[in-house]
């Protein structure tokens, strides 16, 4: 099963909408796809809410891994408000959560998608613990950019802490909610690549830009290329050109 982490540590900065469309692309080709929504918020759940559901993800961290084999579509675990007690039994209820997640690893899904919190908790760290591939959407503005160091840290204080050096593959730094004609987010995006150099970015040059075509996708809880409006082809080849290469990045690695 190939596991990609959607993570960030600031909110509003398109997570979500990327956990989601992964999830929806990968099913559409046949696969067998088991989202895991860690935000107690529950936002991925919501927009996803025709998958199986499988009850909630907190289970994972405090009970059993759901009985029940894959199915062909999406398979979900909702996000529930007791993924807010995951801190307060920290170590427990992380190793119980390996645990659990190594149970569905034999299930017979192909893929997982695990959309994060926005700030960081034992719950972030548990997904890293387990992850293939980790994309991180950023809103190329300064509170967003000042966060970037931290993320790179945490992923390496996981890979040193909880795998045993092993590396998780890192897709990159996703621009998102771009707006091409703002100079100040052209002059940060610059910025940005001057500091960290281009192979810290997401492969390809690949952004989603600021449209409203997938905010009415989010909230009619369909894939954008299913909106029948000439304003959302343009989303729809921008964010499957994004989609085709995660998948093509996760097929190409050993789970």
């Amino acid at each position: 099963m190939k596991t990609l982490v959607v993570n960030n540590q600031k909110g509003g900065v398109g997570k979500t909408l990327l956990s989601v469309h992964v999830a929806w692309y990968l099913a559409e080709a046949g696969a067998r796809v088991l989202v895991i929504d860690l935000d107690p918020q529950g936002n991925a759940s919501h927009s996803l809410s025709g998958a199986r559901a499988l009850g909630p993800s907190s289970a994972l961290f405090f009970e059993a891994a759901p009985e029940g084999a894959a199915e062909p579509g999406l398979s979900l675990l909702a996000g529930d408000r007791r993924l807010d007690s995951v801190d307060a039994q920290l170590q427990a209820a992380v190793l119980r959560f390996k645990e659990n997640f190594e149970r569905l690893r034999l299930g017979g899904w192909d893929y997982a998608v695990i959309d994060t919190p926005p700030t960081w908790s034992g719950r972030n760290y548990a997904a890293l613990m387990v992850a293939t591939s980790l994309v991180a959407p950023i809103e190329l503005e300064t509170y967003s950019l000042q966060g970037i160091k931290e993320l790179l840290g945490q992923k390496a204080t996981v890979e040193r802490g909880a795998r045993g050096g092993r590396p998780i593959d890192f897709l990159g730094l996703l621009p998102s909610r771009f707006v091409s004609s703002q100079p100040r987010q052209r002059q940060h995006l610059q910025e940005l690549l001057q500091a960290q150099g281009q192979s810290i970015m997401f492969p390809g040059a690949g952004r989603i830009t600021q449209r409203q075509s997938y905010a009415e996708a989010l909230d009619q809880k369909a894939p954008v290329w299913t909106i029948a409006k000439t304003a959302a082809k343009a989303a729809a080849e921008e964010i499957r050109g994004v989609l085709g290469t995660i998948q093509r990045r996760l097929d190409g690695l050993t789970a």
